[in-house]
C-alpha cells in the first residue's frame, strides 16, 4: 500500500475528533450521484497520448484507511491501446531510466474525500498514467477563504512506494474569481477559479488550476507538471439516482 501522510497547516483542528457527515447531509459526495469526467493526457511535446471517460461514485461510507474520510470509487475506462502507448513512455515514478518502473493498470479504486463546514478535499485521480497528480497540489478548498483573493496552504509528505516522487510538497492556493461554466447540459453559476502551485523538495514546481462549485465540487481540474506534461479532468455530466 502506498504510504502518504497529509499534513495541513491547520493541524490543531485536525487533531480534534471528527465524524463522517450523515449521507443525507452530504451534497457534493451524495451517494445518489455519479460524476463523469473527460480525462486527457498530453505529453511535454504536445501530443495527446490518451483520452478516456472516468466515473466518480461516492458511497457515503467511511474510507477504510481513514475513518474521517468518506469513500468514493473511481472507475477508469482505459483501452489496450492506452497500455501499449505508455509502454514507450517513461513512468515518472522511475528512479532510473535504465530500469523504468512499469505502469500498473487499475480498472477501479476506492479512495477518500472530505466534505464538511470547513473544507472540501479529495485524493487526486492518480492511478494508471495519472500518477503525476501525486506531486501536484491536491484538490482542496477551505470554505472560510473561498472569496476572491483568498489563500491557504498545505504540506504533503510522499513516503515509500512512490519511487522518484518521494519527498515533500508545499502547496499554495489562491482564489482568482467566480465564473459561469457550462459542462454538458449542466449550467453552473458561481464556479470559483483557484490557482495552486506545489513546490516539490526534489522536483520542479507543478501546478493545478481548478474550478470548484459549492454543490458539484471539483468540476474541472487542469494540471501542468514539472516536466511539461499536462493532464485535465473536465466534468461531462452528473447522474442523479432517485432514492
Amino acid at each position: 500500500m502506498y504510504l502518504t501522510i497529509l499534513y495541513l497547516l491547520n493541524l490543531l483542528s485536525m487533531l480534534q475528533p471528527t465524524e463522517i457527515p450523515e449521507a443525507d447531509s452530504l451534497v457534493i459526495f451524495s451517494p445518489t450521484r455519479t460524476y463523469h469526467y473527460q480525462a486527457t493526457f498530453i505529453s511535454p511535446a504536445g501530443d495527446t497520448l490518451s483520452r478516456e471517460r472516468i466515473a466518480f461514485k461516492p458511497s457515503s461510507q467511511p474510507w477504510k484507511y481513514d475513518k474521517d474520510q468518506t469513500a468514493f470509487e473511481i472507475r477508469y475506462n482505459y483501452t489496450p491501446e492506452d497500455s501499449l502507448t505508455f509502454l514507450s513512455y517513461l513512468n515518472p515514478q522511475s528512479k532510473k531510466k535504465k530500469k523504468p518502473q512499469r505502469y500498473i493498470w487499475d480498472e477501479s479504486v476506492t479512495t477518500g474525500a472530505k466534505e464538511n463546514e470547513q473544507q472540501v478535499w479529495i485524493h487526486p485521480i492518480r492511478n494508471n498514467q495519472y500518477n503525476y497528480t501525486e506531486v501536484a497540489p491536491y484538490p482542496d478548498v477551505r470554505l472560510d477563504s473561498l472569496e476572491a483573493g483568498g489563500e491557504w496552504n498545505s504540506t504533503l509528505l510522499i513516503m515509500m512506494g512512490w519511487g522518484a516522487f518521494k519527498g515533500k510538497v508545499e502547496s499554495h492556493y489562491q482564489v482568482v474569481k467566480q465564473e459561469h461554466r457550462q459542462y454538458g447540459s449542466l449550467s453552473l453559476d458561481s464556479c470559483w477559479l483557484v490557482h495552486a502551485v506545489g513546490k516539490h523538495s526534489k522536483l520542479a514546481d507543478s501546478y493545478l488550476d481548478f474550478y470548484f462549485h459549492p454543490e458539484y465540487g471539483f468540476v474541472e481540474m487542469n494540471y501542468r507538471f514539472y516536466d511539461g506534461t499536462k493532464i485535465s479532468f473536465v466534468l461531462e455530466e452528473v447522474i442523479e439516482k432517485e432514492v
